[in-house]
């Protein structure tokens, strides 16, 4: 009997319509009905901060929703503006106007070649691969990025001026940074200013399901190293409110917030600005402390139920993951080297997973072991199914 013949008969619900899908970072119908429940009962703002917010203009944004994007980002008000609904599309746009106008410390090239901690977020390293960007894979450490690697890496190459961090509850190891991390950091970093990019990703600023470190903000230690010219931060609601018309923030310097409104200008004549107002009223009647804990009580279940089986399967030998306090995701390390082996085998049980090496630029996983687990999407029971039959997967396939 097949591996797959033997798990379809240990599970009696396993058949051929079964259908699971643990690729995306999704926010739930649960968490989606938190916030359309307080959204049914806001009326569209026409005029807020004495803007019409029906016509064009206002290409940084309404100062309310500059206000809250600030206070999710941990940034001051005059460094930080209010867009549209996606941060994704926001770093595209950051990394054309660096490639064709250059910002005053961040100018890049066909030579650029950025560093990539790694496991990382599989859309950042797609973003740089469209534009030419070399990526250099990187490891962790305990606090952040490898501090040792960037030190040998940058001082090799001087066509090395960028690197893509995502310092809160990382996609997808659940890094966080800590403020010795990032100030060993940029000290390597202020050696190269003239020239270089920090793309500072805070996807999950506010995402704590557990108890986490503080974090000085950023633009506080890029102050101290004179870098605030190199530090693009950008960060969305995405996953607070609703993700596909949440708010999307950008924040750095007062130069170069000019330099991308100056950019921006020629692609739009300005944000929905309709969306910002509905945004700054909804966190008038909910706050964003209780906006989150209300999402936790959705979320955290979810990583309990998966942290479950995941602590079987450690205990067995069979994998290695780090508990995470916040954020999205699980990244799971299979002792044994066989990721896409299990990836396979759980596509045609019906569970459906990251590629191989999505992880990774290039889709180039070393080791073979790393796979990215989204659980927010299903529910409780489905979310259960998902695991019975991963966890099969690795223990059958070992």
């Amino acid at each position: 009997m097949s591996i797959l013949e033997q798990i379809k008969s240990e599970l009696p619900w396993l058949d051929d319509k079964v259908s699971f899908d643990l690729t995306r970072g999704k926010p739930s119908a649960d968490q989606l009905n938190v916030t359309q429940k307080n959204f049914k009962h806001i009326e569209i703002p026409f005029e807020m901060d004495g803007i019409d917010l029906r016509n064009y203009g206002n290409p940084e944004g309404i100062p309310s929703a500059r206000k809250l994007g600030a206070q999710i980002l941990s940034t001051e008000f005059d460094e930080t503006i209010a867009l549209d609904n996606s941060s994704l599309t926001i770093m595209q746009q950051l990394v054309s106007c660096a490639y064709h106008l250059g910002f005053p410390k961040s100018k890049l090239s066909k030579k650029t070649k950025f560093l990539c901690p790694v496991p990382g977020y599989d859309r950042h390293f797609k973003l740089l691969e469209n534009f030419g960007v070399e990526m250099i894979a990187m490891p962790f450490q305990d606090d952040g990025p490898d501090v040792n690697v960037i030190n040998d890496l940058i001082f090799k190459d001087d066509d090395i001026s960028g690197i893509v961090c995502v310092p809160r509850h990382s996609n997808p190891t659940g890094h966080v940074y800590s403020d010795q991390n990032v100030k060993e950091i940029f000290e390597l970093i202020a050696n190269k200013k003239r020239n270089f990019m920090v793309f500072w990703d805070n996807a999950y600023a506010c995402h704590d399901f557990r108890e986490t470190i503080n974090q000085t903000p950023v633009m506080k230690i890029a102050d101290e190293y004179e870098l605030k010219d190199n530090l693009f931060i950008v960060g969305s609601t995405s996953k607070i409110t609703l993700a596909g018309s949440g708010l999307a923030f950008f924040a750095s310097s007062e130069a170069n917030i000019s330099k991308f409104i100056e950019y921006r200008n020629s692609l739009t004549p300005g944000p929905n600005k309709l969306n910002q107002g509905m945004h700054v009223n909804y966190f008038k009647k909910s706050s964003l402390q209780s906006q989150m804990e209300s999402l936790k009580e959705v979320i955290l279940p979810k990583f309990k139920l998966v942290e479950k089986y995941l602590d079987e399967l450690k205990k067995d030998g069979l994998c290695h993951y780090i508990q995470p306090s916040g954020g999205y995701f699980i990244s799971f390390e299979s002792s044994t080297s066989n990721a896409e082996q299990i990836i396979e085998h759980c596509s045609k049980l019906g569970l459906k997973l990251l590629p191989i090496g999505s992880c990774f630029p290039y889709q180039k996983d070393p080791k073979n072991s790393n796979i990215r687990i989204a659980p927010t999407f299903p529910n409780l029971e489905n979310l259960e199914r998902c695991m019975e039959i991963f966890s099969k997967v690795v223990k059958k396939l070992n």
